[in-house]
């Protein structure tokens, strides 16, 4: 588990530091950080002056790339038909 948690933290922490795919690498990176808080809160008190950074660094970035996010946030999205399946669908919803 542990090669899979610092694979993701790298692979979103470089694509951070490359300014490509920056809410991919918000989105993969927010769990890590989540469980991050947690355990410092419940395990292991202390360092919060580091956590409040971390999380306002990942909530800045979040709020500037806010855009990116609309279509995830969107209650009534729907999925992008292909050419071939759109005149099942328009049979379907009719």
């Amino acid at each position: 588990m542990f090669p899979l948690i610092k694979g993701t933290e790298v692979v979103g922490g470089a694509l951070l530091l490359s300014g490509r795919l920056v809410p991919l690498a918000l989105v993969l990176l927010a769990p890590v950080i989540v469980n991050i808080v947690a355990f410092h809160l419940a395990l292991e008190p202390g360092g919060y002056g580091m956590l409040a950074f971390i999380v306002g660094l990942e909530a800045y970035l979040a709020w500037a790339y806010r855009d990116s996010f609309a279509g995830v946030l969107n209650p009534n999205a729907r999925p992008v038909a292909s050419e071939h399946a759109a005149p099942q669908l328009a049979r379907a919803r009719a």
